[in-house]
Protein backbone atom coordinates (compact mmCIF):
# COMPACT_ATOMS: atom_id res chain seq x y z
CA UNK A 1 0.00 0.00 0.00
CA UNK A 2 1.39 3.43 -0.93
CA UNK A 3 1.85 6.12 1.63
CA UNK A 4 -0.36 9.18 1.52
CA UNK A 5 1.36 12.36 0.34
CA UNK A 6 2.10 14.74 3.21
CA UNK A 7 2.39 18.30 1.85
CA UNK A 8 3.49 19.67 5.21
CA UNK A 9 6.41 17.25 5.48
CA UNK A 10 7.35 17.73 1.84
CA UNK A 11 7.37 21.51 2.26
CA UNK A 12 9.43 21.20 5.45
CA UNK A 13 12.00 19.04 3.63
CA UNK A 14 12.24 21.50 0.74
CA UNK A 15 12.36 24.42 3.17
CA UNK A 16 15.33 23.05 5.12
CA UNK A 17 17.25 22.49 1.90
CA UNK A 18 16.23 25.69 0.13
CA UNK A 19 16.08 28.46 2.71
CA UNK A 20 19.83 29.16 2.83
CA UNK A 21 20.16 30.05 -0.87
CA UNK A 22 16.97 32.11 -0.70
CA UNK A 23 18.28 34.13 2.23
CA UNK A 24 21.61 34.70 0.45
CA UNK A 25 19.78 35.88 -2.66
CA UNK A 26 17.63 38.25 -0.63
CA UNK A 27 20.60 39.61 1.33
CA UNK A 28 22.45 40.40 -1.90
CA UNK A 29 19.56 42.63 -2.96
CA UNK A 30 17.99 44.00 0.22
CA UNK A 31 19.22 47.01 2.15
CA UNK A 32 19.52 45.09 5.41
CA UNK A 33 19.25 41.58 6.81
CA UNK A 34 15.85 42.13 8.36
CA UNK A 35 14.36 43.35 5.08
CA UNK A 36 15.92 40.33 3.36
CA UNK A 37 14.43 37.93 5.91
CA UNK A 38 11.02 39.62 5.60
CA UNK A 39 11.14 39.17 1.83
CA UNK A 40 12.06 35.49 2.13
CA UNK A 41 9.28 35.00 4.69
CA UNK A 42 6.74 36.56 2.32
CA UNK A 43 7.81 34.27 -0.52
CA UNK A 44 7.79 31.18 1.69
CA UNK A 45 4.30 32.05 2.93
CA UNK A 46 3.07 32.33 -0.65
CA UNK A 47 4.75 29.02 -1.52
CA UNK A 48 3.12 27.31 1.47
CA UNK A 49 -0.32 28.46 0.37
CA UNK A 50 0.25 26.89 -3.08
CA UNK A 51 2.20 23.80 -1.99
CA UNK A 52 -0.76 21.43 -2.33
CA UNK A 53 -0.75 22.11 -6.07
CA UNK A 54 1.49 19.38 -7.55
CA UNK A 55 2.31 21.41 -10.67
CA UNK A 56 3.46 24.39 -8.59
CA UNK A 57 5.42 22.15 -6.22
CA UNK A 58 7.27 20.52 -9.11
CA UNK A 59 7.99 23.92 -10.65
CA UNK A 60 9.59 25.14 -7.43
CA UNK A 61 11.59 21.96 -6.93
CA UNK A 62 12.72 21.35 -10.52
CA UNK A 63 13.14 24.79 -12.10
CA UNK A 64 16.62 26.09 -11.26
CA UNK A 65 16.45 29.56 -9.81
CA UNK A 66 12.65 29.78 -9.69
CA UNK A 67 12.50 30.35 -5.93
CA UNK A 68 15.37 32.84 -6.09
CA UNK A 69 13.61 34.73 -8.90
CA UNK A 70 10.47 34.86 -6.74
CA UNK A 71 12.53 36.36 -3.89
CA UNK A 72 14.06 38.98 -6.19
CA UNK A 73 10.64 39.89 -7.60
CA UNK A 74 9.15 40.17 -4.11
CA UNK A 75 12.02 42.39 -3.02
CA UNK A 76 11.61 44.63 -6.09
CA UNK A 77 7.89 44.90 -5.48
CA UNK A 78 8.51 45.93 -1.87
CA UNK A 79 11.12 48.47 -2.96
CA UNK A 80 8.74 50.00 -5.52
CA UNK A 81 6.00 50.27 -2.92
CA UNK A 82 8.33 51.85 -0.38
CA UNK A 83 9.78 54.23 -3.00
CA UNK A 84 6.29 55.36 -3.97
CA UNK A 85 5.44 55.93 -0.30
CA UNK A 86 8.66 57.91 0.23
CA UNK A 87 7.86 60.01 -2.83
CA UNK A 88 4.34 60.67 -1.57
CA UNK A 89 5.66 61.69 1.85
CA UNK A 90 8.33 63.87 0.25
CA UNK A 91 5.69 65.60 -1.86
CA UNK A 92 3.47 66.38 1.09
CA UNK A 93 6.30 67.28 3.46
CA UNK A 94 7.20 70.11 1.06
CA UNK A 95 4.24 72.12 2.30
CA UNK A 96 1.50 70.82 0.03
CA UNK A 97 -1.66 69.91 1.91
CA UNK A 98 -2.14 66.21 2.51
CA UNK A 99 -5.48 65.10 1.10
CA UNK A 100 -7.74 63.97 3.89
CA UNK A 101 -10.13 61.17 3.07
CA UNK A 102 -12.29 62.04 6.07
CA UNK A 103 -12.88 65.47 4.57
CA UNK A 104 -14.38 63.85 1.45
CA UNK A 105 -17.31 62.54 3.44
CA UNK A 106 -17.74 65.36 5.92
CA UNK A 107 -20.91 66.92 4.63
CA UNK A 108 -24.22 65.46 3.58
CA UNK A 109 -24.28 67.04 0.11
CA UNK A 110 -21.06 65.31 -0.85
CA UNK A 111 -22.41 61.99 0.42
CA UNK A 112 -25.54 62.45 -1.68
CA UNK A 113 -23.52 63.31 -4.80
CA UNK A 114 -21.25 60.28 -4.46
CA UNK A 115 -23.57 57.56 -5.92
CA UNK A 116 -23.96 59.37 -9.29
CA UNK A 117 -20.18 59.79 -9.40
CA UNK A 118 -19.75 56.06 -8.77
CA UNK A 119 -22.10 55.36 -11.68
CA UNK A 120 -19.75 57.30 -13.97
CA UNK A 121 -16.80 55.05 -13.13
CA UNK A 122 -15.79 52.18 -15.39
CA UNK A 123 -17.64 49.02 -14.31
CA UNK A 124 -14.47 47.22 -13.18
CA UNK A 125 -13.36 50.23 -11.14
CA UNK A 126 -16.82 50.52 -9.60
CA UNK A 127 -16.72 46.82 -8.68
CA UNK A 128 -13.36 47.20 -6.97
CA UNK A 129 -14.59 50.25 -5.01
CA UNK A 130 -17.76 48.38 -4.01
CA UNK A 131 -15.83 45.33 -2.83
CA UNK A 132 -13.06 47.29 -1.12
CA UNK A 133 -14.89 50.06 0.68
CA UNK A 134 -18.46 48.84 1.08
CA UNK A 135 -17.76 45.17 1.70
CA UNK A 136 -14.32 45.57 3.30
CA UNK A 137 -12.53 43.01 1.10
CA UNK A 138 -8.74 42.88 0.81
CA UNK A 139 -7.04 43.28 -2.55
CA UNK A 140 -6.27 39.56 -2.57
CA UNK A 141 -9.95 38.76 -2.03
CA UNK A 142 -11.00 41.24 -4.72
CA UNK A 143 -8.52 39.70 -7.15
CA UNK A 144 -9.89 36.22 -6.48
CA UNK A 145 -13.51 37.34 -6.83
CA UNK A 146 -12.94 39.27 -10.06
CA UNK A 147 -10.42 36.86 -11.59
CA UNK A 148 -7.68 39.48 -11.90
CA UNK A 149 -4.26 39.84 -10.33
CA UNK A 150 -3.83 41.60 -7.00
CA UNK A 151 -1.76 44.34 -8.63
CA UNK A 152 -4.53 44.95 -11.17
CA UNK A 153 -7.04 45.25 -8.33
CA UNK A 154 -4.78 47.84 -6.68
CA UNK A 155 -4.41 49.70 -9.97
CA UNK A 156 -8.20 49.78 -10.51
CA UNK A 157 -8.66 51.04 -6.94
CA UNK A 158 -6.14 53.82 -7.48
CA UNK A 159 -7.70 54.80 -10.80
CA UNK A 160 -11.17 54.91 -9.29
CA UNK A 161 -10.06 56.96 -6.30
CA UNK A 162 -8.26 59.41 -8.59
CA UNK A 163 -11.39 59.72 -10.75
CA UNK A 164 -13.53 60.30 -7.64
CA UNK A 165 -11.10 62.92 -6.35
CA UNK A 166 -11.20 64.68 -9.72
CA UNK A 167 -15.03 64.57 -9.68
CA UNK A 168 -15.00 65.95 -6.13
CA UNK A 169 -12.82 68.89 -7.21
CA UNK A 170 -15.13 69.58 -10.16
CA UNK A 171 -18.15 69.34 -7.87
CA UNK A 172 -16.58 71.91 -5.53
CA UNK A 173 -15.88 74.26 -8.44
CA UNK A 174 -19.52 74.05 -9.60
CA UNK A 175 -20.86 75.40 -6.32
CA UNK A 176 -20.65 72.41 -4.05
CA UNK A 177 -19.04 72.34 -0.63
CA UNK A 178 -15.97 74.43 -1.52
CA UNK A 179 -17.55 76.77 -4.06
CA UNK A 180 -20.44 78.19 -2.03
CA UNK A 181 -18.50 80.41 0.30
Amino acid sequence: MSEEFDAREDFRTWLYAGTGPLRLTARRHARDHQAADDTVQTVLESFWKKWDNAEFREKVKNTPGYAQRCVINAWRSTERSEAAERERLKKYSSGEPVPETQDLYSDIEWKLSLPPMLEQLEPTWRSVIELRYRQGKSFAEIAAIMGISESTARRYDKGALNALAQAERAWGEKGGRDGRG
